[in-house]
């Protein structure tokens, strides 16, 4: 009899992540030396990659972004919690704008450690379930800064972790 096989540990591994991030911020820079711009789509391949490592990081086991409503640990503000256990719809957010922290990690792969840019995912990136009113507001308040502020001078408050059970599937 054969060995069992191996269970599929995914095409998103970290290890993997990091490396593509890599690649994709190389091109990014050469690409703004080359006088293209992150609004032109320099930065894309880059937001992409680290919101993904970003996912599988701080949210283990998230299959799609989509599905952090139905975590037990997903962080809803208050209102947005309300509006959840009444049906209603509401938003993901980054906390820190992805444009932003994705040119912040850019910063990190100048190591040649991947440990640098590792921590700086885990400690900096976060999701948030927010109403649509509030995710408007928090984007007119500032939608391109990392200010650890941010939703508080959106005047959004979080619930407490843990405080809203994940509604059942239909």
């Amino acid at each position: 009899m054969g060995k069992k096989a191996a269970k599929n540990p995914g095409k998103y591994q970290p290890r993997i992540l990091i490396q593509m991030f890599r690649l994709a911020a190389a091109l990014r820079n050469k690409m703004i030396k080359a006088d293209f711009s992150d609004n032109g789509g320099a930065i894309h391949s880059a937001e992409r990659i680290i919101n993904i490592l970003g996912q599988r990081l701080n949210y283990p086991g998230l299959s799609h972004l989509n599905n952090l409503r139905h975590r037990d640990d997903a962080e809803f503000s208050i209102k947005a919690r309300a509006a959840y256990k009444k049906g209603e719809k509401v938003t993901i957010e980054h906390v820190a704008p992805i444009r932003a922290f994705t040119s912040k990690a850019i910063e990190k792969v100048r190591s040649k450690s991947d440990v640098p840019l590792r921590r700086f995912v885990k400690k900096h990136f976060q999701l948030v379930l927010l109403t649509p009113a509030e995710a408007i507001q928090l984007n007119r308040i500032n939608r391109t800064k990392i200010d650890a502020n941010r939703l508080r001078k959106a005047g959004i408050k979080l619930a407490p972790k843990g405080t809203c059970k994940p509604r059942k599937l239909a």
